[in-house]
């Protein structure tokens, strides 16, 4: 330490002796405190870590619950969802079934109501038309281009006695352009189409007819002549208006 005497200008230093193993000592304890410092910073550390480890463990073992329970819940979802659409599929085929059935029933119903008043117009004798008679005429086209089946029946009316016997005539009203055209059935009928008939009550007749590509149909007159009684005929006039294709008839 340096003392400064009176009365002289020139400060005067004094030494003094270092203590050596004191600043070892310091040494040491610094080093040893800083490592202390790293293990207690590095402990911490690991305990956090564990810390949190433990926690992410806790939240990924509470999400995996959680998860496992949303997955059933869906699972159930969709079986619940899956039993509704089958559900409602049974219910809309079993009402479409129903409705299809009621349907054919009307159908039915109304093919009998058509044939008993079919027998009753040909066993009634008080009908106003007796004799032969032109009751029905279909057409259908099929599947050949060009190609259209018939289906004729015919009865007799009143006095059902004896047998009647003839031939049907067909002529085809139609145009071609801007002509208007006759055909005759040699003209349009096809090979083994049914013209001739002979029969009691009533008789069912079934032909195709084949027309030039050209040709558009109008209409077609049918005419049924009573071989026995030359004068006995009966003619009606359809206009060309095709049925649904059904039964064999319509090939």
């Amino acid at each position: 330490m340096a003392k400064k005497r009176p009365g002289s200008s020139v400060d005067d230093m004094v030494l003094v002796p270092v203590d050596r193993r004191r600043r070892r000592r310091l040494r040491v304890y610094g080093s040893l405190f800083v490592i202390l410092a790293v293990l207690a910073a590095f402990v911490a550390g690991q305990v956090s870590v564990r810390e949190n480890t433990s926690r992410m463990e806790r939240d990924r073992a509470r999400l995996a619950t959680e998860v496992t329970r949303l997955d059933t819940a869906l699972r159930a979802a969709r079986n619940e969802l899956a039993l509704h659409r089958t559900g409602t599929e049974v219910s809309q085929q079993a009402q479409e079934q129903v409705r299809s059935e009621i349907r054919d029933l009307r159908g039915q119903l109304a093919e009998l109501e058509e044939a008993v008043a079919f027998y009753k117009s040909v066993m009634a004798p008080g009908s106003v038309e007796q004799g032969l008679r032109i009751e029905k005429f279909d057409l259908a086209a099929t599947s050949t281009e060009g190609e259209f089946a018939f289906r004729l029946v015919l009865t007799q009316v009143g006095d059902n006695r004896n047998n009647i016997a003839g031939d049907v005539l067909l002529k085809l009203a139609a145009r071609k352009g801007e002509d208007a055209v006759q055909l005759s059935g040699s003209d349009v009928l096809a090979e083994g189409s049914e013209t001739r008939f002979r029969f009691r009550y009533f008789q069912e007749l079934t032909g195709k007819l084949r027309l030039p590509a050209d040709i558009v149909p109008e209409q077609i007159t049918v005419e049924a002549i009573n071989s026995a009684r030359r004068n006995q005929k009966t003619e009606k006039t359809y206009i060309w208006q095709l049925q649904e294709r059904s039964g064999a008839w319509a090939g």
